[in-house]
């Protein structure tokens, strides 16, 4: 069998290129205004199946619909129109409703109050996100029964190694580690913890013998 090899051609299409490719338009809105309505319409929730869809099975739906004669984007929004005649106006209006939410609260905002956020970032939710590891560490060390327990040093960190459990090495990495890790050509020789973030806690599993 010949194997065939082809010069692999390194290229991009631009984001206005694919909306030109597709004839979708672009809207225009007040300055600052779409970061604000994405935030609304996700609190509200607006787009929601039970208003919209599921809009990335519906377009699968749409593209195997053999009634329709074309499959552009002014087809697509007839379609959608058609299946759910009044969701981008429920979506609209749950939208709307938080928006005037935000708004309303928003206007009680201080410039203390930012001054508050602006040290809660930076002493408290920077430190916090950054010190995981010490935080699983300890906690290991706690259920486990011993009080031999540290953070790796800048050196250590530089090998891979995030702190020691009773002198045993160990990586502490995020779940989204396991699926980007080979990313990071690590010679990974310790223990691996892996957690993850689910709302006000942190889950993760560890064998307490790797750490006998």
């Amino acid at each position: 069998m010949q194997l065939i090899f082809y010069n692999m051609a390194n290229s991009k299409v631009k984001l206005d290129d694919v909306s030109s490719a597709n004839g979708t338009r672009k809207i225009s809105l007040p300055k600052y205004s779409s970061q604000v309505i994405n935030l609304a319409n996700g609190y509200a929730k607006a787009t929601k199946p039970a208003n919209v869809g599921q809009v990335s099975e519906d377009i699968k739906k749409f593209r195997d619909d053999d009634s329709l004669s074309g499959y552009t984007n002014q087809d697509w929004i007839n379609w959608h129109k058609k299946q759910y005649p009044d969701g981008i106006q429920k979506a609209t209006d749950a939208a709307w409703a938080m928006f005037e939410k935000m708004r309303n609260s928003l206007n009680t905002v201080t410039k203390d109050d930012i001054k508050k956020w602006e040290e809660d970032f930076v002493f408290s939710k920077t430190y916090d996100g950054l010190m995981v590891q010490n935080a699983i560490v300890k906690k290991i060390a706690e259920e486990i029964g011993t009080k031999d327990f540290r953070l790796a040093s800048p050196e250590e960190e530089r090998q891979g190694i995030d702190g020691f459990i009773n002198g045993h090495p160990v990586q502490i990495k995020s779940d989204s580690y396991d699926r980007t890790g080979k990313l990071h050509n690590e010679d990974i020789q310790c223990v691996v913890v892996s957690y993850k973030k689910k709302k006000k806690n942190i889950f993760f599993d560890y064998n307490p013998e790797d750490f006998q």
